[in-house]
């Protein structure tokens, strides 16, 4: 039995470094959304990018996980989340994994061009630069939510939006803000989260120059709206029957939304609503392939 426990920790450390159940949803989604702006792309793109910016994705969590190690041992959720702190995996083996994914998730972009590969190189940079210690950009107060904002969302939104594109659309321009815009607040919820762990290591980070009592009851607001904003131009890129359905499809969901109490409003803003992004996008996706296809 010991023996087989060994055997399978490194396997079991592997996919607790990959975090992906936090942020597999979000990849479907932004790559669905990406399609919309960018409907020349075939299925087997579709499923290139979306499995490279999962990889790239993976990257910058399992990093964070390597950098932050020291600080998740302070915290007892984080010592037995983190890999490294649960004895799962040594730091040169999660150190390794993470570049294996980044490297990756590069290779399959590759096919799509030197603007893709660049947009997922960035990605790649800001997500090692966000957390590496020595430089640490969430430590930075208002970088940390545009870093943020840049490689957990828009950049592979915009990578979808620029794969075999002469040149990026207005509105999926503008969608990559409202994208932004979603991601920096996501951040911020995070750290009003985490704000006495990374108070004790010494962060300091937005959440830390603001009251954060006062300002968690309006991020609802900074997913809404932006939200929104994203819906709109997506419904004004469709035409006939994909617009009705989308519409329709939208207008229930805000419904559902409004009416929902407060708690289960934050769960579906916050990484514990995954599943509810990952059917949005496969939905999306569904409903414009097949749309598209009929005679």
């Amino acid at each position: 039995m010991n023996q087989f426990a060994t055997g399978t920790r490194p396997f079991l450390g592997t996919l607790r470094l990959s975090r992906v159940e936090e942020f597999y949803g979000n990849t479907i989604a932004l790559v669905a959304l990406g399609t919309i702006f960018n409907p020349r792309l075939s299925a087997g793109d579709i499923v290139l990018l979306f499995t490279g910016n999962l990889l790239l994705t993976i990257f910058a969590f399992a990093i964070n996980d390597v950098e932050d190690a020291e600080d998740d041992s302070k915290d007892s959720q984080k010592v037995v989340r983190n890999p490294i702190c649960a004895h799962l995996l040594t730091p040169g083996q999660a150190l390794a994994l993470s570049w294996l994914s980044a490297f990756a998730g590069l290779a399959l972009l590759w096919p799509f061009g030197a603007r893709v590969v660049l947009l997922g190189a960035l990605n790649v940079a800001l997500g090692f630069l966000y957390s590496y210690r020595r430089i640490r950009l969430k430590a930075v107060p208002f970088v940390d939510l545009v870093s943020h904002g840049l490689f957990l969302g828009t950049l592979q939104f915009l990578t979808v939006a620029y794969a075999r594109a002469p040149e990026l659309p207005p509105s999926a321009a503008l969608g990559a803000v409202f994208i932004c815009t979603i991601s920096m607040a996501g951040d911020l919820w995070n750290e009003i989260r985490d704000f006495e762990v990374d108070r004790e290591t010494g962060i300091r980070n937005t959440a830390s120059l603001f009251d954060v009592r006062r300002i968690e009851p309006i991020l609802p607001h900074l997913f809404v709206w932006p939200s929104m904003g994203v819906a709109s131009l997506v419904l004004l890129s469709l035409s006939g029957t994909q617009r009705l359905i989308v519409g329709l499809a939208v207008a229930v969901l805000c419904l559902v939304f409004v009416l929902l109490p407060s708690s289960l409003k934050k769960r579906m803003v916050t990484d514990q609503a995954q599943w509810l992004a990952a059917l949005a996008g496969l939905l999306l996706l569904v409903i414009c392939r097949v749309t598209s296809a009929a005679p």
